[in-house]
């Protein structure tokens, strides 16, 4: 079994009142420490211990006041041992094994990423029936207080599908994994590097027809999920589908459509992305197609501009895990969807007004149906007969707007509806090309007819495309990334006029996935044009992402999971007086935590507490950045905005001055090649302000 990802399971589960417990001052007096129970602990009045501490967080010391536990293992597995959150000082934890005369360090851990106040994290092997010495002691020999350890117990048992509960479609229904069993099957698709089993549970339901079946979480749990179909039975199971992170569904919830056949029996497997990860929600399987087919959010249909389209409401159903209304009446609203896209800014109404046969509402959002955002609501419109409704509202271009339409409280009835919003793509061409600057910002070239200049470096890359023009600000280099975007895109740079361009740089397929990466040297105050495309004219949304390479590397991050080392870069202003510099660091691994640190040194150390990268600033004023704690996410990518009137050093906050210069690097979670879980460090940069 592959170890746990316990970091997020801790910092939520050691809230927990620590139970009284003994403590020994020394390794031969170690009092028993209980598994998955807070204990309590205080190294105030204890004394100093030998030997020495093996990992030391900077300029922290090899011994301090220290108290000891024991425990023997009765399992064979990767076990954790924390302060994580707990304690009132920073801590520092060391296990052995062995015996108090000849103990030999199995894990050390002085400060674990993400848990506050520089507390511990130590996650070790251990053998059936061997015993181990917890050691808990200070960063420093005047770091002392008290605080809960955590030692985490085997896991459950594996369980299995024989137990799979009925569902009935269209019903969401109630689940929790927190005490759930892990079945000894892998799930077919862990995001990144997540664990291939979980706690888990299991329904099943038969189909009663034909038809694209679907299995969600979408936005209705609160945790990271993961949802696997099966037909077969156990012990001979065959997979259908499966989804750990579905794109627009909060919280990396999931999303399985699937091939439903009348008569078939289906088993509904629902875990969590990692070991670490369970909890509670609600699970929904689709039926077959009701008579309303744009009954849920997922299901919404187009609204041509201008057009005026028929509804009825009276066969459709409240929508599963929409957020409650924020106009019209109380309940679950019965509700049916729409939805249109904003090529432009301006704007935009919605409305029944006059054309419902009953007291209709209409509500806006934009965001995925998992995560929507409320942007306007009107249940009675000025003017419109009938309690009918007219919603006003300005749009931006590039966003996808869903429109619910639904009665006040729980009204139903019939009517017509329309929608008259701004459809033009104002960038189509060089000549409309919209100014950018440093930093990301959203596009969309849907809708986009093409300017017949041909870029050259992909077929078809000059149909559907939308231009944008930038200043370079310095002489240094340019990159242009369009990773995160959701169509296969293409990329070109150019310099001139609209009416004699001359190409300077042209990319495919350099970024995360199908998405573009480039880079060019830049003039001061020169203006580029930028050209985005598709793939054979693709479409889709996007967001491009602009940086001047400003400061030197000072090393190289290594080759992590990825397979590329990590890279940061720093954009903006190098004058304090503008106070505009951001960092990014992109080929980092997906979803994994990752906090920067600074120093104005710069000191190397290969492996730090047993890293897989080197770090290479450092000395007295090394200082993590510990309120920018941030995670990787889908692609791989993490920004940061510095204050330089408030940088964190190790005495507190502080101004960056003219000509002092600066260092920084970032520490991210990885998993190393054999499926352990290590950390990393990616390049490391210096700049010098002005």
């Amino acid at each position: 079994m592959k170890p746990a990802s316990h970091l997020r399971t801790l910092i939520a589960g050691l809230v927990l009142s620590g139970a009284a417990s003994a403590q020994g001052d020394e390794c031969v007096t170690a009092t028993g420490l209980p598994f998955d129970t807070p204990t309590a602990f205080d190294t105030t009045g204890a004394s100093e211990s030998a030997p020495a501490f093996s990992c030391i967080a900077g300029s922290g010391d090899p011994m301090s006041k220290d108290v000891w536990f024991t425990f023997t293992a009765v399992d064979d597995y990767v076990t954790t041992v924390t302060t994580c959150g707990t304690a009132t000082y920073d801590t520092k934890i060391e296990v052995y094994e062995g015996s108090c005369g000849s103990l030999v360090s199995v894990a050390c851990n002085d400060d674990f990423s993400g848990c506050p106040g520089f507390t511990s994290i130590a996650e070790f092997p251990v053998a059936e029936g061997a015993q181990y010495f917890v050691r808990i002691g200070g960063w420093r020999d005047n770091s002392y207080g008290s605080g809960t350890v955590f030692l985490v117990g085997p896991p459950p048992p594996p369980g299995d599908c024989s137990d799979a509960e009925e569902i009935t479609v269209d019903v969401p229904t109630d689940f929790d994994t927190t005490d759930a069993t892990i079945s000894p099957m892998d799930f077919s698709c862990p995001a990144g590097s997540g664990d291939l089993r979980s706690r888990d549970v299991w329904f099943k339901f038969t189909a009663s027809a034909d038809y694209t079946a679907i299995a969600t979480t979408c936005g209705a749990a609160d945790y990271d999920t993961r949802i696997e179909i099966y037909e077969g039975v156990c012990g001979a199971l065959v997979s259908l589908g499966c989804n750990d992170d579905s794109a627009g569904c909060a919280g990396f919830t999931s999303k399985v459509a699937f091939p439903a056949v009348s008569g078939v029996e289906y088993l509904v497997r629902i875990g969590g992305s990692d070991v670490g990860d369970f909890g509670a929600g609600q699970i929904l399987i689709t039926g077959p197609p009701p008579d309303v087919p744009n009954d849920e959010c997922v299901n919404a249909i187009n609204l041509a501009n201008g057009e005026i389209v028929s509804f009825d409401t009276t066969g459709a159903t409240p929508s599963f895990g929409a957020p409650a209304r924020s106009c019209g009446g109380s309940g679950a609203p019965i509700d049916v969807w729409y939805t249109f896209l904003a090529l432009a800014d301006g704007p935009t109404s919605v409305s029944t007004c006059g054309m419902s046969s009953y007291d209709s509402v209409v509500e806006v959002y934009s965001g995925d149906c998992g995560s929507l955002v409320p942007v306007a609501c009107n249940d009675d419109g000025p003017g419109c007969s009938g309690f009918s409704s007219d919603v006003h509202f300005n749009v931006e271009a590039g966003t996808l707007y869903r429109v619910r339409l639904f009665g006040f409280d729980q009204f139903v009835g019939a009517g017509s509806l329309t929608a008259i919003y701004p459809d033009a793509v104002a960038n189509d061409d060089c000549s409309g090309a919209l100014p950018i600057g440093i930093g990301e910002t959203l596009f969309t070239n849907v809708g986009a007819e093409g300017s017949g200049v041909g870029m050259g470096c992909i077929a078809g890359g000059e149909l559907s495309d939308v231009w944008f023009s930038y200043v370079a600000l310095n002489d240094l280099p340019v990159t242009i990334d369009l990773s995160g975007s959701s169509f296969d895109t293409g990329l070109a740079v150019w310099e001139g006029d609209c009416a004699g361009l001359t190409q300077v740089a042209c990319n495919d397929d350099g970024g995360f996935s199908t998405s573009s990466l480039l880079s060019f040297t830049g003039t001061a105050g020169t203006l580029y044009f930028i050209q985005v495309g598709g793939f054979n004219g693709a479409s889709g949304d996007g967001v491009i992402h602009i940086n001047e390479d400003i400061g030197s590397v000072v090393c190289l991050g290594n080759v992590n999971s990825t397979g590329a080392g990590a890279v940061l870069k720093a954009s903006g202003s190098l004058l304090v007086a503008e106070n505009d510099l951001s960092l990014r660091v992109t080929d980092l691994p997906r979803h994994q935590f990752l906090l920067f640190v600074n120093s104005r040194e710069t000191l190397f150390l290969a492996n730090p507490g047993g890293s897989e990268g080197d770090l290479c600033i450092g000395g007295l004023s090394l200082c993590r950045h510990m309120n920018d704690i941030v995670n990787s996410g889908p692609t791989g990518t993490v920004s940061l905005n510095l204050d330089l009137g408030n940088m964190p050093t190790n005495t507190g906050l502080t101004a960056v001055a003219a000509g002092e210069t600066w260092y920084w690097q970032a520490w991210f979670r990885d998993i190393a090649y054999n499926g352990t879980p290590t950390s990393n460090l990616s390049s490391a940069i210096g700049v010098t302000f002005k």
